[in-house]
């Protein structure tokens, strides 16, 4: 059959908000009008898409896999437009960046903001969410390219990535926290306790982590609080006695500001090398490559201010520890 793009935005928009209200104003139409769109579009596939009920929207399971190959159809044809744009020559178009959750405070902010200072008519969205989402996305054609973790050996085969710099996994707690009262300090006592960080992390962070519990018989599964919000994570480490697993340039404002302290503990396998990627089969053009040479400037500045940062902390800890009257 052939399937009309604009019915499948509708079903994509209801699916994605499960409220008829929320998506038709996402829409810009009127709440019948889309329900007169999805009955059109359950006509078209003799199939029911929708739950309806209790003033929510679920799809159908049957719903479920068509919304997954619409996704995908709409992608592509998404990005056929902004490909088609993009290679007219005009500077003009629009793309589609996926950034990770500490990329976007680290540096694809930054780059963005320089990127369209001498791209003024370049339009922009970007899709924040953790590596395993993007890569997800990237997969469905949502999106042009994203700035995220690299994925392990052969979880990524199809996909082409441009490594940036490796970044150092630290610890941070509120000030008065039970860890900061210990002389000496293992990363098994740090994550002994709850862990807070996005709710994806790599593979190598999983292990290791898993298996320090693991000897020290601590049985929770990792993280034990996942969000992709940095603003949320600062928030619950501030007011409990969770540890936040982060990176320093993400939370140099707030370190300064002595909200959270960086404990003196490091792992070299608790880390993440970012990284720019696209799918292998798909030729990036000029425009996206302008954003992506942004955005590896952005990272290297960045990351010079995270090893200043660190090497600041360091400093300022080997000080203290001089002034530490001797245990007699």
């Amino acid at each position: 059959m052939d399937f009309d793009l604009r019915l499948l935005r509708h079903a994509r928009a209801l699916g994605e908000e499960l409220s008829f209200a929320r998506a038709a104003r996402t829409l810009r139409l009127t709440q019948p009008a889309l329900s007169r769109s999805i009955q059109d579009l359950e006509r078209r596939t003799g199939m029911k898409l929708f739950d309806r009920g209790n003033g929510r929207v679920e799809p159908t399971d049957l719903g479920r896999v068509f919304l997954a190959h619409a996704r995908e159809l709409l992608g592509r044809a998404e990005a056929l437009d902004r490909e088609v744009a993009l290679l007219r020559g005009s500077g003009a178009g629009s793309l589609v960046v996926g950034s990770g959750t500490f990329p976007t405070v680290l540096f694809v902010a930054a780059a963005a903001s320089s990127f369209l200072r001498t791209n003024p008519n370049v339009s922009m969205r970007v899709v924040n969410d953790n590596w395993v989402g993007l890569v997800n996305a990237l997969r469905r054609r949502e999106v042009d390219f994203i700035v995220a973790a690299i994925p392990a050996d052969g979880e990524a085969a199809d996909v082409v990535t441009r490594p940036l710099s490796l970044r150092q996994g630290r610890f941070l707690v509120r000030p008065g926290h039970p860890l900061l009262s210990r002389r000496k300090l293992a990363l098994a006592d740090v994550v002994a306790y709850p862990i807070i960080s996005t709710s994806r992390l790599t593979s190598s962070i999983v292990d290791r982590v898993l298996q320090v519990r693991k000897d020290h018989e601590v049985k929770r599964p990792l993280v034990d609080v996942g969000c992709e919000s940095t603003e949320m994570m600062r928030l619950i480490a501030t007011a409990t006695d969770h540890v936040l697993l982060t990176l320093l340039g993400a939370n140099v404002d707030t370190i300064e500001r002595g909200e959270l302290v960086a404990l003196p503990v490091t792992d070299p396998r608790i880390g993440a090398t970012f990284g720019v990627m696209y799918l292998r089969a798909h030729t990036l053009p000029a425009t996206a490559e302008e954003l992506i040479a942004s955005v590896i400037a952005a990272d290297s500045a960045s990351a010079k201010l995270e090893r200043a940062l660190a090497s600041r902390l360091n400093g300022s800890r080997n000080v203290r520890a001089a002034q530490r009257p001797a245990l007699r």
